[in-house]
């Protein structure tokens, strides 16, 4: 594996912190992650972007951590933020936040199938539009493989590679946002 630059980590961990933010939100009824590895699937409406995959290595300690992460971002990044817990593991999220001079306005559906498996999908328009789009679509799929694997420990995120990204990278949730580095 190799080291990774600040920036590729920030946006690594950001965006498995997206996918977390769903169990910041204070009365949320959704199922906790199970604890051990779970593959990470992102996929994008754009058909040049392959899906991202990642694994990560997740404990109650690690999922707390995301979840203080994300209502963070929330709280300082978004003038609005509507959520609805829609029951029996289904909720949506409306939001309007800002990153710098641009307006994101986000719409986002999950479901989760348990403690194991979830499915999200998430519509974003961009004001104005970033690198030429205004509109785009994510899906995120995460599901429960398992217990870490022996080289891995609470808070490893490893991506495999894929033609954008032709090496593996490797790093540590808790390390990186100055959790308990286990």
């Amino acid at each position: 594996m190799n080291s990774v630059p600040p920036l590729t980590r920030i946006i690594a961990w950001v965006t498995v912190c997206a996918c977390c933010a769903w169990q910041s939100v204070d009365g949320a009824q959704l199922p906790k992650r199970k604890a051990g590895q779970w593959l990470l699937t992102t996929t994008t409406d754009n058909p040049k972007i392959p899906p991202r995959v990642v694994d990560v290595c997740l404990d109650e300690a690690t999922e707390a951590l995301l979840d203080r992460f994300a209502l963070g971002a929330s709280q300082k990044l978004c003038s609005r933020y509507d959520w609805k817990d829609l029951g029996g593991g289904k909720a949506s999220v409306d939001a309007t936040c800002h990153l710098g001079t641009m307006q994101m306005t986000i719409r986002g559906d999950i479901v989760f199938s348990g403690n194991t498996a979830y499915r999200e999908e998430i519509k974003t328009h961009y004001d104005p539009p970033l690198r030429g789009k205004s509109d785009a679509v994510s899906v995120n799929d995460g599901k429960w493989t398992g217990v870490c694997a022996a080289d891995m420990k609470p808070g490893d995120i490893v991506s495999h590679p894929s033609p954008t990204m032709p090496i593996a990278v490797r790093m540590n949730l808790n390390q990186a946002m100055g959790g308990d580095g286990r």
